[in-house]
């Protein structure tokens, strides 16, 4: 009996992950679909929370950003800080997927609330930025990953590619790192997430013009890298883009 209930809660959670996933996949944001591929090598709970977390994080920014006005935002981000930390069952899926794990840690609330007000704080800031809510995120997903040692450098990677998405160059904050180091957490279990989006943090320098904006208007027409897929599994198994290399169109 209980072999059963954890096969069925192993494909419950499955279930959810690809969920999850697929709705990063799928959003506006122009990190999406790449934060989605760098987790494809996760187990399920692993994917699950981050593509959880980071979807949240693309709900602050479009609360952020949406309203002509500062306060409207404020009140945007202030629903979800309430939802979240509301007891009843939610009918908002997102929230629900989020709540799903206070069971399990007790301070994954508290740690949400911490990343909210990042973007509560960027409400009363013009231009209205959100830097430092998603470097939170990328901090919260690392610290979760068992990539604690290297949360700092993964809030750095989470920055630099957002600031990618809006044609920003960006120095190469983790240019003296062995990215291949990312492929282990702290407990030296192996882990694909952190290492993937370091790939694509020096696959981006490596060429300042290609940004994720910028390649899809100069390059080619589609509104995502048609080779990324190809570059991810490149980078899983080969590994990393070397420094400094022309990029290649």
């Amino acid at each position: 009996m209980k072999n059963n209930l954890s096969n069925k809660d192993a494909a419950t959670q499955k279930v959810f992950a690809k969920t999850a996933l697929n709705e990063l996949r799928k959003s506006d944001h122009p990190l999406g679909r790449s934060l989605a591929l760098c987790l494809v090598f996760e187990n399920a709970k692993n994917q699950f929370l981050a593509a959880s977390v980071f979807n949240l994080a693309i709900a602050l920014d479009a609360a952020l950003h949406i309203p002509s006005e500062s306060t409207l935002a404020a009140i945007r981000i202030q629903w979800w800080s309430d939802a979240l930390a509301k007891t009843a069952n939610q009918n908002v899926p997102l929230v629900a997927c989020l709540q799903s794990h206070y069971q399990s840690d007790i301070n994954f609330l508290p740690q949400l609330q911490e990343m909210i007000g990042e973007w509560q704080v960027a409400c009363h800031a013009e231009p209205r930025e959100s830097s430092a809510g998603w470097a939170a995120a990328w901090r919260l997903v690392a610290f979760y990953l068992g990539h604690g040692t290297a949360a700092k450098q993964a809030a750095m990677i989470g920055r630099d590619l957002l600031c990618s998405t809006r044609g920003q160059k960006y120095t190469d904050s983790i240019c003296n790192t062995d990215i291949k180091s990312f492929r282990y957490n702290d407990q030296k279990e192996e882990r694909s997430w952190l290492y993937l989006t370091a790939c694509l943090h020096r696959k981006l320098q490596r060429c300042p013009d290609c940004d994720l904006e910028s390649a899809r208007t100069l390059h080619h027409p589609r509104h995502d890298d048609p080779l990324l897929v190809w570059r991810i599994l490149r980078w899983h198994f080969f590994g990393p883009p070397r420094k400094n290399n022309p990029c290649s169109k």
